[in-house]
């Protein structure tokens, strides 16, 4: 055993295990076998009524891929559960999902203190729109407040990094019911993304959740009034009220919707509800309309092209290119979060330039 598991194993902190044990996705049992340890055994290790020895904890380090660090007290920790963030349903999700999503934000969280330790990022700015007003006013003070221009709102992700918003896209396997969700707890104002979903729902997405940051200070994980709030500060926010409705086709089919569509950054399912929430549809051709867009796939399943591409965040990713010039590369950096680099790519989206390699055969 190394001088570090056993330092580690006397600073033994349990919050650590439970946010690694999270950050794959794992339930107390599971990981209790992946240990060869008793589940109730694990159970009090995670309630600090028991502390684990240098080889059961060098042994958690070894299955879950961690540096045995990392199970230490003594850096900051950011603690989220889910009142502490705006997801959209809680029936539609499984717990151990939303989790091992919130663990990620949670690591996330540190690697943005790390970072900002050398790196000065954007002041998070948010104060256009007062929390607690009506969406659609809000979404049209932070239009006037941020000097975003009548048409469609420029790129909007690095509109809100440039605010100070940390945007960031999560790796959650077998999702398929997290869009994207958002949080404030840690002093800076936080968006998920995952892969679900195409980039105009993405994007959809990502004023959805700047809506719950700017309306709701107190998050309610699928209340439906602040559900119905955060899809009107966004379709006002993308769509304006005042611009919308004259460029709108009156004969709402795929191909003009598409058009329209592409150059605001929303899907033909989003305009045909805002034609319909505006009075320009009638209940009747809105039914028609989405019917149709099912029947050829394209409701939920939209192509994108090359008016508009999508949207990825880059702020978290170049200042880790700064640091990296400043001498502190992503090795070192994963060193000071106790993570491996393996484990910052994931998560901040960056590419392994290393080739991929796998044992065929025994020697």
């Amino acid at each position: 055993m190394t001088t570090g598991a056993f330092a580690a194993a006397r600073a033994f902190d349990p919050a650590r295990l439970t946010m690694a044990r999270r950050l794959l996705g794992l339930s107390k049992r599971e990981l209790a076998e992946w240990i060869g340890r008793p589940a109730a055994l694990l159970s009090r290790f995670e309630l600090g009524q028991s502390r684990p020895d240098v080889t059961v904890l060098s042994r958690c380090a070894q299955v879950m891929e961690l540096p045995v660090g990392f199970f230490a007290a003594g850096r900051p920790q950011l603690r989220l559960d889910t009142t502490n963030a705006h997801f959209r349903s809680l029936r539609a999700t499984t717990a151990t999902q939303r989790l091992q999503a919130l663990a990620q934000v949670e690591l996330l969280w540190e690697v943005l203190s790390r970072l900002e330790d050398l790196i000065e990022l954007p002041v998070a700015d948010l104060a256009p729109a007062a929390t607690g007003s009506d969406p659609a006013r809000a979404a049209r003070a932070v239009r006037r407040g941020w000097d975003v221009p009548s048409g469609p709102v420029p790129h909007l992700v690095r509109t809100l990094e440039a605010r100070g918003v940390a945007v960031a896209r999560l790796v959650i396997p077998d999702n398929k019911n997290i869009d994207a969700f958002s949080s404030a707890k840690g002093g800076r104002p936080i968006i998920a993304l995952t892969d679900r979903g195409n980039p105009l729902r993405q994007r959809f997405s990502v004023a959805h959740e700047l809506g719950h940051l700017l309306l709701h200070p107190e998050p309610a994980p699928g209340n439906p009034r602040h559900e119905a709030e955060a899809n009107a500060f966004a379709a006002e926010l993308l769509m304006p009220a005042t611009e919308i409705g004259d460029l709108l086709p009156v004969e709402p089919e795929p191909a003009s919707l598409r058009d329209l569509g592409h150059r605001y950054g929303v899907s033909m399912a989003a305009l045909a509800v805002r034609g319909r929430t505006l009075g320009f549809y009638s209940d009747t051709t809105y039914r028609e309309v989405m019917v149709e867009l099912s029947r050829l796939g394209l409701r939920t399943d939209e192509p994108v092209s090359e008016v508009f591409p999508g949207e990825e965040p880059t702020l978290l990713r170049t200042a880790t290119e700064m640091a990296a010039d400043q001498g502190v590369g992503l090795a070192e950096l994963a060193a000071r979060i106790e993570v491996t680099p393996a484990i910052i790519r994931r998560l901040l989206g960056i590419p392994d330039p290393r080739p991929h390699l796998r044992l065929v055969t025994s020697p």
